[in-house]
Parts: C-alpha cells; structure tokens; sequence
C-alpha cells in the first residue's frame, strides 16, 4: 500500500511519495519566477520522463477553477531548437503528451510549456505558451543525498529511491563490498562493510594476496656460489649450491624459499677434497682408537668376572684316625 501525505508549507503545497517529493505554489508567477521560486524552495522545477510519471503527477495536482495551467520544466530558446527539459537536458515527449494542435506557437514566441489540469480530454495535456504570461509553480525536491548510496549513484523513480552500485559492492545502498572471483589472487575473500578483506594464503601477500613473499639472496659460502631460476627467489623457489673445481657440497645442494621469506633447511657447504679426506682419516683414525679402547675394556671385564667365579680348593690339616 502506498501512502500519499499533502503538506501545507505557507505559499506552496506538497505532495510527498516513497521517492521524491512534489511541490506546487499557491501563487501564479511567469516561467522565470517559478523556476526561481523551485530553486530556492526545493530542488528545481518539475522534470517528467515518462507517461506514468506525467499522469501520476497530474492525478496529485489540485484543479483550480479559475487558472488549471502549471508550469513544467521542459523550454526552448528559439522555435526552431529542439524542446529539452531542464537539468538533465533530456529531449523525452510522449506520443500523446500534447494537446490537440499543440504546440502550435501562435505567438512565435511561445517558448515555455504548461501542463493542463482541468477536467475533460485535455487533463494531463501540455501547450507551449509565452514565458511571461503566469501560472502555478510544480516542482520537486530530491530525496537522494550524498549519503543515499555508499558506494553507487542514487536514481529518484515516482515512488522510490534506488542505488546502482559501483562494480564490487552490493545492498540497498551499496554498503556491502562484493566478493568477485578476482578479488583475491592467491587467498579467500571475505566481505566487511565498504570493503573486502583478503586472507591471504601461505607464501602471499598485498591487499589482493596478488605477491608472492620473497626471500633475500642466498649469502655465497667459500668456494661456492648459489644459482637461482631464473633470478626467483620467490615463495617455494630454489636456489642450487654450485661449488668451485675440486671442491665438495657438504649437505643437500638446494635449499628452498619459505612461506615467511626465510631459507629453508641446513646450509649446505663447499669442502676442498683434500681436506675432506683428512676429515675422513681422522675420523677413521678416532673411530679406530675408540674401538680398540672399547674392546680392551670389554676384555678386562670378562676376565674379572671369570676370576670371582672360580671356586676354591680346601684342604684339611688332620689325617683321619683308625681306631
């Protein structure tokens, strides 16, 4: 159900619907006047885009017995010029919006155009007429205001406000940031007020997880330097240890970038081969040593224990005596 509510503002009367609303004045006044007198009232004269519209405007507007005739927002300039309304410049005219034989410019000066409210077939029916002559002011105030649409431009209908949304928002007033299939590269999108959050998966980062984390260059070591693909040092990339002639990789030889922009793994190192084999040796030579000092103690051991088990010889000091 729609409510339609009639106010009484001194000189001017107004109508109000879910959209916009309609004011008209109590006085007559020429063309200038009325528009002047909508400007400083309200938003600005009367401006009709469709035949729903006009008819629904007309049905609000009172009948004066006297003077039935309203200005609206639509003139020209010259009678050869295309009649356009005002504000949006619009050029919009109903295959039935005219009167019979109208506009006719009878007085070749008939640049301004007023809208019929008087019962009968002209109701609702327009006629140019001279600019200076007078009659009631219609115009409307617009209910969109720069806080109507948070993210979106407000449009005004009869009966209504609506916002069109810019690209990634929604709600009735476009307050709610739209989660789109590219809003997050490398992450999932959740949806705020007045934008989107990205949570970004391992290894990403940026507003849209659109950049993979990077690890600095991997320090040289001594006698070796590392190669990376083709310069990435990215998120899970490797770079690969090369050692110089005649030296050995100590280790694994790739090491690899991880999600928090740190190297993964133990370094790998690079070991002249003379060296290494010394390593070698000595670490046979102590491997050795430890053997032999293991099974010394073992031998040692046993042989205690050998001693203490073995039982002893007893002999008795007296003969036996016959009798």
């Amino acid at each position: 159900m729609k409510w339609t509510l009639i106010l009484l503002f001194g000189s001017s009367l107004a109508v109000t619907t879910l959209g916009w609303t309609y004011h008209y004045s109590n006085k007559a006044m020429d063309w200038a006047q009325a528009r002047q007198f909508c400007q400083e009232n309200y938003t600005d004269m009367v401006v009709i885009q469709s035949q729903r519209e006009n008819d629904h405007l007309v049905s609000l507007l009172p009948n004066r017995i006297s003077s039935p005739y309203y200005w609206i927002g639509i003139t020209k300039n010259h009678k050869n010029e295309t009649w356009r309304w005002i504000g949006n410049n619009s050029t919009w005219i109903g295959n039935q919006s005219w009167a019979e034989d109208e506009p006719n410019n009878n007085y070749s000066n008939e640049f301004c155009v007023e809208i019929y409210v008087n019962k009968g077939k002209n109701r609702g029916k327009w006629n140019d007429e001279k600019c200076s002559n007078p009659k009631y002011a219609v115009c409307y105030k617009s209910q969109c205001t720069e806080s109507s649409c948070v993210r979106g431009t407000c449009h005004e209908t009869v009966e209504n406000t609506t916002c069109l949304c810019e690209p990634g928002f929604k709600g009735d007033r476009c307050q709610t940031a739209q989660c789109t299939e590219s809003s997050c590269v490398r992450g999932t999108c959740h949806e705020t007020i007045e934008n989107t959050t990205c949570l970004c998966e391992p290894g990403f980062k940026g507003d849209r997880c659109q950049t993979a984390v990077q690890c600095p260059h991997p320090s040289d070591p001594l006698n070796g330097v590392y190669s990376c693909r083709e310069g990435n040092q990215t998120f899970n990339s490797t770079c690969q240890l090369k050692c110089h002639l005649f030296v050995l990789v100590i280790g694994s030889s790739a090491i690899t970038c991880g999600a928090t922009g740190v190297w993964s793994g133990p370094r790998p190192t690079c070991t002249i081969y003379k060296q290494a084999l010394m390593a070698v040796s000595g670490c046979g030579a102590v491997s050795a040593f430890c053997c032999i000092c293991l099974c010394w103690m073992k031998h040692r051991k046993r042989k205690k224990l050998t001693q203490v088990r073995q039982p002893e010889e007893v002999t008795s000091p007296f003969s036996e005596v016959q009798g």
